[in-house]
């Protein structure tokens, strides 16, 4: 995999909270926009923004199962708020956030990471 690919993987991890921009993640790399949506699929299988959602999914997952109330975790996730989250939640995998919570002792998340 191309090391840039992999520093972006690092800048994306680092950035969750906040807005994550094409263009200034292409310019951190010193690529061009298309070059990185282009190589990022190729490379990784899956689209840059695609990528980005999925993190986001996992660090609220992760924050929430570690304490956070649900508004909490979508913001250190980069979500708006938790009706953000908890939309993007529910088109991803068809169940409300809240059965993290209800089902807490009983699951096991496992989201692959790399």
């Amino acid at each position: 995999m191309d090391a840039r690919i992999r520093t972006a993987f690092e800048l994306i991890r680092a950035s969750l909270d906040q807005s994550i921009r094409l263009s200034a993640l292409a310019q951190a790399l010193y690529v061009s926009e298309s070059w990185l949506v282009h190589r990022f699929r190729e490379q990784v299988g899956v689209p840059l923004r695609r990528y980005v959602l999925w993190q986001r999914l996992w660090r609220a997952v992760e924050s929430a199962l570690k304490g956070l109330t649900l508004t909490e975790a979508a913001h250190v996730a980069g979500f708006s708020d938790s009706a953000h989250l908890s939309r993007t939640f529910r088109e991803t995998f068809g169940v409300a956030p809240s059965f993290l919570f209800e089902h807490r002792g009983e699951l096991a998340v496992c989201f692959a990471s790399d």
